[in-house]
């Protein structure tokens, strides 16, 4: 295919690909995802040098990582549909979704195929320039990249169902492909023929991995047994068995004789092919399907990755036979039940899910993420003869976590499924905490919290009583219940930022609020549905309830009353969350839709809906991101904020409106670059973006005050240029350079010049005359001088009426500032306070009287209002004592109390307009 073919392709596809663009709801815009670490298609493994790079299928994209360090290099554009089977072959990454094969170079497309018949490829093979694939309808395709065009294809029988293949090693142009069936069939690609064909195992073959021997491969069945088999020979050399079927294979090439088979529950078996025994069984390496085995090449090193969503490596010790984890990387293979931003940097998440385990993701770098430790959970179960996920607390139900004392005390506390104790945490040591809580009623633990300080977690039970125990010592200090306590489940529990209050939630449709030192009840506020959870914000007061009845009321805790009330969703609602601002409230709901309520003007201004019901959202403390977890993802998504970036009109919406449905945001971020901008809405249409210059008004009413959209530095650094110089002056002397040699030029690119001689033929006295320095026509006069001096004498309509506080005088300022207010603005700090401190200075002093009339018409008309007051400052700073040396010159003196009069009237209109917005401001939050 010729190069302009490809490019038009290329165009064509990513045109497609802008048409089929995510698209995002007024305030949210996809982001990306986090904890998408592998899954079940196996990773493939490439040596460059000394390096090995990993890269594993994360549904529609792939990601490409650093043994040596297990750190995450790229993350590949998202493909149109999932990735059925992936290899990698020459710096290339090679994927196929279903019937489309592409090949990319460091996550950049670089070939693609399309096959006609609708077919999906589970298991790649680069040959050269040729690609095989197997395909599910039981078929073996080979395409031509470099061409674009299918080179062959084989179509089975009935009889001959394909499983697998590999390329032999020293076979030219074969392939060995074995079917569910039992047997094996060696085809030669180039002429398209069948070679040779094996007699059947008695078994199913699952798996099919060459070994380091020539003409030896390792055949894996769904009975559990491992083959070895020379395809040369047609005949058996051994076999090894292990419980259920085998999923991956691998041999050790190091000075050991070592192969590693794993099966479908998460075991790794060694066996020794010297003395032809079983060394070790990894029981439980992975929690599920271990999909692939790789031993790096003469390496003591084994890198597993299971359907767990984790990889891990495992090093070999000369000592002891039994591997140790060296490196892991690992999310949530199961979907995450709870999120909370954790701090107040927003730079990780708290997750936990259904896999029973306590994540911290951070938002930033993926190599920070961890697992919460339970302890030594394989050791116990090696001594019990157990799965290690046997030993794992409990399914934890609810958590909260506190920063006040993370350096000293564990600062997580658990509750779990129909368990009556509560568990603590230490995020400092990553780790289960040294304490359990029991409260006094031994019911199960439903909700939890920790007050602001760090010292106290809270636990609400199943039978209304809500326990105090101390973080520190785990001592139980006080219980909140009795006869004015609640009478069933509490379902939420809140506190202050200074423990005044504990406010409480239960299903018997009330809220309490409890004076927290004497555990005794404050007031109490019924409500017409049991309460299924709340969320307080510490900052004005304010605490959100869910309720059965599908409403969220707004409660004011100074006043007990409902402030809000907001209506609309159709199903249960899952979860809520409070903007770091206190003005939005964000809620998900069974419908599939995430709402957000504006609490100024109670309405809702933004609504969209996702494929995955969401079970959890959080937004982060720096109102950068929205978080969501969603029913059948293991990942955690993040939302960008585009209020943060952009000006979003918000205005009511109503129900009857359309809503509009989101893709889920995808690991790489290439679908909001900028350059694939979405166009704006009608009502954003008609703002004007001040950064566009085609769109940009130099003034939209000249009663308005406009700066000059000049960079800060340039004018505070002006007004700090001495501190600036004293900062960045040299410690010593600058050091003379080194004498050149005598023979070379001390200006480079200088040429020797040679004086007329006036006595030669040709030459004129006036050019023997143009050799003297005529000092009366040397100029002196700076551009900044005659654009100012040019602009008085030029006499145009730049009149000025300047308002005084007592009278109003009508002041004639003959002057264009045009040019010279855009050569100034072309000059740096430095040069601007060079021509201030260089301004010619005569008896009348006109040039300054020049400055201060420039300063006064930028000032009258309203335009470069920053630039006006830094220019005046530097000015008077540096001629301030000349001007007050000459208390006769009236025209200046009145030049200035001008300019004091209309900056005082300017900044007074202005000042008046700030504090009636943060009045308006204040009284909205307040309110």
């Amino acid at each position: 295919m010729s190069p302009s073919i490809m490019t038009l392709d290329n165009k064509k596809r990513r045109l497609e690909k802008k048409q089929k663009r995510t698209e995002r709801s007024k305030i949210f815009q996809p982001f990306r995802a986090l904890g998408y670490i592998t899954n079940d298609i196996p990773f493939a493994v490439e040596s460059r040098g000394q390096d090995y790079f990993m890269t594993t299928s994360v549904g529609h994209n792939f990601q490409t990582y650093n043994l040596a360090k297990m750190n995450l290099l790229f993350v590949g554009p998202a493909t149109d549909n999932a990735i059925t089977a992936m290899t990698t072959s020459g710096g290339l990454t090679y994927t196929a979704c279903g019937n489309v094969i592409t090949s990319y170079k460091r996550g950049r497309e670089v070939h693609r195929v399309v096959g006609k018949s609708n077919f999906s490829v589970f298991q790649l093979i680069v040959l050269g320039s040729l690609v095989a694939g197997l395909c599910d309808d039981n078929t073996l395709k080979v395409w031509d990249l470099e061409k674009d065009e299918l080179y062959m294809e084989i179509e089975f029988g009935n009889d001959f169902t394909v499983a697998a293949m590999i390329h032999p090693s020293t076979y030219l142009n074969k392939l060995l492909i074995a079917s569910t069936q039992g047997t094996m069939q060696i085809w030669n690609i180039r002429n398209n023929r069948m070679i040779y064909q094996f007699k059947p195992f008695g078994s199913a073959i699952s798996c099919l991995v060459q070994s380091p021997v020539v003409d030896v491969v390792a055949i894996g069945l769904l009975d559990g047994t491992t083959l070895l088999y020379n395809i040369k020979a047609d005949e058996k050399i051994d076999s090894v068995r292990q419980d259920d079927r085998v999923t991956a294979i691998s041999f050790r090439t190091d000075e050991e004789q070592m192969m590693a088979t794993a099966n479908m529950h998460g075991d790794v078996a060694l066996w020794d092919l010297n003395h032809r025994r079983l060394v070790h069984i990894m029981k439980g390496a992975h929690d599920g399907v271990v999909s692939s085995l790789v031993f790096l090449h003469n390496q003591p090193i084994l890198v597993t990755g299971g359907a767990d969503n984790s990889v891990k490596q495992w090093i070999f010790r000369k000592e002891n036979v039994v591997p140790m984890v060296l490196k892991s990387r690992s999310g949530h293979y199961s979907p995450p039940s709870k999120i909370r931003y954790y701090g107040d940097d927003g730079h990780y998440i708290l997750s936990t899910g259904r896999d029973q385990s306590l994540r911290m993701f951070s938002v930033y770098r993926d190599s920070q993420s961890f697992e919460m430790s339970q302890g030594h959970l394989e050791k116990k179960a090696k001594a019990r003869d157990i799965r290690a996920q046997e030993l794992k607390l409990p399914l934890i139900t609810d958590f909260a976590a506190g920063t006040g004392k993370v350096k000293e005390w564990d600062n997580v506390l658990t509750s779990h499924i129909n368990d009556i104790a509560g568990r603590t945490w230490s995020t400092k040591k990553k780790a289960l905490g040294a304490h359990t809580f029991i409260g006094p009623s031994k019911t199960a633990i439903k909700v939890t919290e920790i007050t602001a300080c760090g010292n106290f977690g809270l636990m609400g039970s199943s039978s209304g009583q809500i326990d105090s125990f101390n973080m520190q010592s785990g001592a139980h200090r006080k219980t909140f219940g009795g006869a004015e306590g609640h009478s069933k489940p509490v379902t939420g529990l809140a506190t202050d930022n200074i423990n005044r209050y504990l406010i409480s939630s239960s299903v018997d449709r009330t809220v309490k609020i409890w004076d927290f030192k004497k555990a005794t009840v404050i007031h109490t506020i019924r409500l017409d549905s049991p309460v299924v959870a709340i969320r307080y914000l510490r900052d004005n007061d304010l605490l959100a309830v869910v309720c059965d009845d599908l409403g969220i009321r707004v409660i004011d805790i100074e006043t007990y009353k409902v402030v809000r009330e907001f209506w609309g969703h159709q199903n249960r609602i899952t979860d809520l969350t409070f903007s770091p601002d206190g003005r939005w409230l964000v809620s998900a709901s069974m419908d599939a839709t995430v709402r957000t309520w504006d609490l100024p003007t109670a309405t809702m201004v933004d609504i969209f809906k996702v494929e995955n019901v969401v079970t959890s959202l959080t937004f982060s403390p720096t109102g950068d991101y929205l978080a969501t977890a969603h029913v059948d993802n293991v990942g955690l998504f993040l939302w960008a904020n585009r209020t943060q970036f952009t000006n979003v009109p918000l205005r009511s919406i109503g129900d009857d409106e359309e809503v509009q449905l989101l893709a889920l945001p995808s690991l790489s971020t290439a679908d909001s670059d900028d350059e694939d901008d979405e166009e704006s809405d009608d009502s954003e249409s008609d703002a004007i973006n001040i950064n566009d210059e085609s769109g940009t008004q130099e003034q939209l009413t000249d009663k308005m005050i406009t700066l000059s959209l000049e960079p800060r530095s340039k004018w505070q650094n002006l007004l700090n240029l001495e501190t600036i110089k004293q900062r960045n002056k040299p410690k010593e002397a600058p050091k003379a350079p080194e004498q050149a040699p005598f023979f070379l030029p001390t200006v480079a690119g200088a040429k020797p010049t040679f004086m007329l001689d006036p006595t030669e033929d040709g030459v004129k006295d006036d050019e023997h005359r143009s050799r003297r320095l005529d000092f009366g026509t040397l100029v002196t006069e700076t551009d900044f001088s005659r654009l100012l001096r040019t602009g008085h004498e030029n006499d145009k309509d730049c009149k000025c009426k300047v308002r005084d506080a007592s009278q109003v005088t009508n002041f004639s300022v003959t002057f264009v500032v045009t040019d010279f207010v855009g050569y100034t603005k072309s000059l740096n700090p430095s040069g601007l306070d060079m021509e201030l401190r260089s301004m010619p200075v005569d008896g009348e002093l006109t040039s300054m009287t020049y400055l201060l009339e420039a300063i006064l018409f930028m000032l009258t008309t309203r335009k470069n209002f920053e630039l006006a007051q830094t220019w005046l400052n530097a000015f008077l700073a540096i001629h301030g004592d000349l001007i007050i040396g000459n208390p006769d010159n009236d025209t200046i003196h009145t030049l200035l109390q001008h300019i004091l009069s209309i900056q005082q009237e300017e900044f007074g209109r202005l000042s008046e307009k700030i504090h009636y917005g943060l009045c308006v401001i204040d009284f909205a939050r307040k309110s």
